[in-house]
């Protein structure tokens, strides 16, 4: 019998076998964010620490929302979702985002043929494209955590840390160990609650204010 394999992002999703399917159990991303004026001395930290430098890749986010999922600033509403499409390089992908301003979210992915089809699979179900987040990413990996350096266009740079845990009650300690480790490579950074899509949209409402 053909084993029935679902296409989804192993960063977030666990596998494994049961008869002739293999299934995936969803990971909780745990992240934290912080702004930073360079990288260079995050980088030389890293290095002492024993960092491994991953990729470096180019990023753009197509960022998508529902009407009926955004408050009155045209952000999305806590807990409801936003949908992306990712094209790192070259490759392209739908991704559906659990907004949890105030913890760990869940997060959906999988990889689409172009960012032509991923805009028609979004379209069915009501998205519309709001705006673009373009980035120069280096990505660090360190002890099971994920550092991303990001030169994000119009908004700077700042220092993302993720760390995948598999239950709720895993997500405060995972959250802490972000935390400490924040603190070790970027003693001066300052944390940014908000996510680049809120930061992004604050922009735009100030611009059109203007």
């Amino acid at each position: 019998m053909t084993k029935k394999v679902f296409p989804l992002n192993p960063i977030y999703f666990h596998s494994f076998k049961r008869d002739s399917f293999i299934f995936y159990k969803l990971m909780i991303e745990v992240e934290i964010r912080a702004k930073v004026q360079d990288f260079e001395s995050i980088k030389k930290r890293l290095e002492e620490i024993g960092g491994r430098f991953l990729k470096k890749e180019k990023m753009a986010d197509y960022i998508f929302g529902r009407a009926k999922d955004l408050d009155q600033e045209h952000k999305i509403i806590d807990g409801r979702f936003s949908a992306r499409i990712r094209q790192k390089n070259d490759k392209i992908s739908v991704e559906f985002k659990e907004i949890k301003r105030a913890g760990a979210g869940m997060e959906f992915s999988s990889p689409v043929s172009s960012v032509e089809a991923g805009l028609n699979f979004l379209k069915k179900l009501d998205f519309e494209r709001a705006f673009t987040v373009s980035k120069i990413r280096e990505t660090y990996g360190y002890q099971g955590f994920e550092v991303c350096l990001d030169d994000v266009d119009v908004l700077g740079c700042f220092i993302e840390i993720e760390h995948p845990c598999k239950e709720d009650n895993d997500k405060a300690e995972a959250l802490k160990e972000c935390e400490n480790l924040l603190n070790s490579i970027a003693p001066n950074a300052i944390l940014e609650p908000k996510k680049y899509g809120d930061l992004m949209q604050e922009v735009i409402n100030e611009n059109n204010e203007q």
